[in-house]
């Protein structure tokens, strides 16, 4: 039998600390990161997505960050491809792998080697259900979904646009369930050894005002420029990168549908929202060990913490 990559983990909500943990934890165990971001793959989205400044990195090597143009379609399929070769590479020079970041469906669709089908994607179909998305809203679609895989319906959000367009596609083109492609996961056997650490707060307030100073300094570092320079190069649909937050509730100001106050706590209400959703898909997760930050008298204790949950892991 095949021997299994060693890997970390450090996944969470928004704003929980997943950045400064992982890079401190890399140090320690003279490791790499792959990203686990769904927007911090594109270029010139470095504020808003909250990406790491190359002096927050130290000197510890990332992978995928950065490296698609906003305009280009990129899918879950697209980033297990890309981060298993990424992971792979880091192994084979005998470095400590961590994936890190907030995107759930990514996490889980490469640590658990969902099997995905080329025979699942169609852009045209994609580009008629974005139409009817446009001119009819996301309702209909998503009572669709129901009809067609009313299992993988429960498990999709009605106003994440993206994941109920993309099962749609997959109904539609492969003939089957989206649900059944998290039922042949289970057949496949993961290249992966690993525990994920997730981050939280257990008083949840304090993760919302930690998000509501993120975005106030993510506006003084110059979010506002960023967003418009977005807006009139990408315009305001049909492209995987619109869906950022930070970045369309900015929109509105720019056409002077809102005041720029408006649209800052348009900006942290929706982050706020996304931050539970994302609570909710990692309680769900296996090989996972909560971390707390508000259990911890500083980060340095936090880390220490972690620690032993890494040399643990790394020890097996």
């Amino acid at each position: 039998m095949k021997k299994k990559i060693k890997l970390l983990a450090v996944c969470g909500p928004t704003a929980s600390g997943k950045t400064a943990l992982s890079i401190a934890l890399a140090k320690e165990f003279d490791g790499e990161i792959v990203s686990c971001d769904s927007m911090q793959i594109y270029r010139g989205m470095e504020i808003g997505t909250a990406k790491p400044t190359d002096a927050e990195m130290q000197g510890v090597p990332h992978h995928l960050l950065g490296f698609c143009d906003p305009a280009v379609t990129f899918s879950v399929m697209d980033y297990t491809a890309l981060a298993s070769e990424a992971i792979r590479d880091i192994d084979a020079r005998h470095k400590r792998v961590f994936l890190v970041g907030g995107t759930g469906l990514y996490a889980r669709s490469l640590l658990r080697s969902v099997p995905f089908t080329e025979n699942s994607r169609s852009d045209e179909v994609r580009a008629a259900l974005q139409t009817e998305y446009e001119a009819d809203g996301i309702e209909p679609l998503y009572a669709r979904l129901i009809q067609l895989d009313p299992e993988g319906a429960a498990q999709i959000h009605p106003n994440n646009t993206k994941r109920v367009i993309r099962a749609l596609e997959y109904c539609m083109v492969a003939g089957e369930p989206f649900s059944a492609q998290a039922k042949a996961s289970k057949l496949v056997e993961s290249p992966y050894d690993y525990k994920m650490i997730c981050l939280s707060c257990r008083d949840r307030e304090k993760l919302y005002a930690r998000i509501d100073r993120r975005v106030d300094q993510m506006l003084a570092d110059g979010l506002l420029d960023e967003a418009r320079r977005y807006y009139a190069q990408y315009g305001t649909s049909g492209r995987t990168s619109v869906q950022a937050i930070g970045y369309k509730e900015l929109f509105p100001y720019f056409e002077g549908a809102c005041t720029l106050e408006e649209a800052a706590e348009s900006i942290k209400r929706e982050t706020r929202r996304y931050a539970k959703r994302q609570l909710t898909w990692f309680r769900r997760e296996e090989n996972t060990v909560w971390l707390y930050t508000d259990d911890y008298p500083d980060a340095a204790a936090l880390l220490e913490a972690a620690k032993q949950i890494a040399s643990a892991h790394f020890a097996e």
